[in-house]
Order: structure tokens, then C-alpha cells, then sequence
């Protein structure tokens, strides 16, 4: 999983496979399949794990709290030396003529996925009043879909911690401020916000 998330499928090679995995190509086909399945398996772990972080961050008691802890804890990730990389995030859509149409669809439903949980947050933190009626719930998943993608991307090249949390923090001034206080059902326990958002999926 570490080689794909650091340099991205185009990138890796056969040969940073085998020397990664300790194994030769014979025993890597045997095992794994092709660089394909093996990039679809260790994108499906990568996912299901930062699925379950999002989730985690997103039970926070409103949702303005957990948004703005994802911003946050995803920049201590892209920027971490010692982590895995990020060209899971930053992946581009797979376009070659030898990848297989199941896998662009795969990598396309897997992106796609982030701005499901947010926008299901969302929706769930405008039924409980926290954000106002006609809030743009579907924009603003995508606003912050996109600047996690422009976050990671921007560590990818270079930018340091401290200039990613200060994008963040500009990110987070958008948030819509509520019409109304927020009604008691919105101090709903962080389990039950993780359940409902979980089942949704």
C-alpha cells in the first residue's frame, strides 16, 4: 500500500513491488494478480482505513467541530514524513488503454466517497439546526471535498504544516453561520453520529 500511496499508480513500478513486498515477480502474480489488482486491494484498505478516521472526526457534537478537526488532523497527515503519502487522494482519474473499466469506475466511486460522507454530515447538522434551511449543503461538501484534495496535493509539493493549517482555518471562515439554536437533538452522542452516518453509506 505505502509504494501506490507514494508515488501513485503510473509511477510505480513493478520492480518497487517486488522490492517492496520482498518478492519476485513470479510470486507477486501468483499471489496478488497483476499491478492493477494489487493497486485496487491496497487502494480498498487505504479507503476503508480513512473512512473510518472520517467517520471518527465526524461525530464530533456539531458538525462545524468535526469538519473543522478533519481539515486539521488531515494536515497533520499529508504532512507527516514518516506517513504512508498521498497519492491516494491526489490520484488522478486512470485513463489508460490497459486499465480495465471495473477499476476507473472503482478509483472514480472512491473519490466520489469523500464528498458522500461530508455532504451526509451536512445534511444531518441541517435537520438538527445547526445550519440554516436552504444552506447549500451539495456545494459546500464539494468546497471542502475539494480543499482536503487541494491540501493533500499542496503537501505533495512542498508546502509545510504551518502554511496547510493556515488554508485550513481560511477554509473553515466559510462556514455558514446558523439561523437558530441548535435544538437538543444535536448533542447527540459521537457513537449514535457514526451510526447514522455509517448506515447511510
Amino acid at each position: 500500500m505505502s509504494v501506490f500511496a507514494a508515488k501513485g499508480y503510473e509511477s510505480t513500478s513493478l520492480a518497487d513491488l517486488e522490492q517492496a513486498m520482498g518478492i519476485n515477480r513470479v510470486s507477486m502474480y501468483a499471489t496478488f494478480g497483476n499491478k492493477e489488482a494489487l493497486f485496487v486491494k491496497a487502494m480498498t484498505r487505504y479507503t476503508e482505513v480513512g473512512s473510518h478516521r472520517f467517520l471518527h472526526y465526524l461525530a464530533a457534537p456539531s458538525a462545524r467541530q468535526g469538519f473543522e478537526t478533519l481539515l486539521r488532523e488531515s494536515v497533520a497527515m499529508f504532512t507527516d514524513p514518516q506517513g504512508h503519502g498521498v497519492c491516494f487522494v491526489t490520484q488522478a482519474p486512470l485513463t489508460g488503454a490497459n486499465i480495465s473499466a471495473q477499476t476507473k469506475r472503482f478509483v472514480a466511486e472512491r473519490r466520489a466517497g469523500i464528498e458522500l460522507m461530508l455532504c451526509r454530515r451536512l445534511r444531518q447538522a441541517l435537520d438538527e439546526g445547526e445550519l440554516a434551511p436552504g444552506t447549500p449543503i451539495e456545494d459546500l461538501a464539494r468546497f471542502f471535498a475539494t480543499t482536503i484534495l487541494g491540501l493533500a496535493l499542496q503537501a505533495q509539493h512542498g508546502a509545510t504544516q504551518s502554511e496547510l493549517l493556515h488554508v485550513a482555518e481560511i477554509a473553515m471562515r466559510t462556514w455558514p453561520p446558523a439561523r437558530r439554536r441548535l435544538r437538543k437533538s444535536n448533542t447527540t452522542s459521537a457513537h449514535a453520529v457514526t451510526a447514522r452516518i455509517a448506515a447511510a453509506r
